[in-house]
């Protein structure tokens, strides 16, 4: 069993949507299943494989919680040098 129970901290209280904010920091996030095996890649680089989704779910959660406790100013610092460092306007 397991509770995810900072989930209120996470930008739109869901994984999903901490996905998406941590993909706006190029991390290129994705999560897919193949016959029973859970994979998240970052890019084409597999960083989990497991049977568990929970497994999934702890590694997004845990991802995600460091990042939504950055003072926002921090966070803002880091995607800017990201979107500089692939030659992106910042937003």
């Amino acid at each position: 069993m397991q509770e995810l129970k900072w989930l209120e901290v996470l930008p739109g209280q869901s994984l999903e949507t901490s996905v998406e904010m941590l993909n706006e920091l190029k991390w290129n996030l994705r999560t897919r299943e193949v016959d029973g095996v859970r994979f998240v890649n970052t890019g084409h680089q597999v960083i989990l494989k497991t049977s568990s989704r929970e497994s999934v779910d702890a590694l997004l959660y845990g991802l995600a919680i460091a990042f939504s406790v950055l003072p926002k100013g921090a966070l803002e610092e880091f995607r800017k040098f990201m979107n500089d460092s692939a030659g992106q306007e910042s937003p």
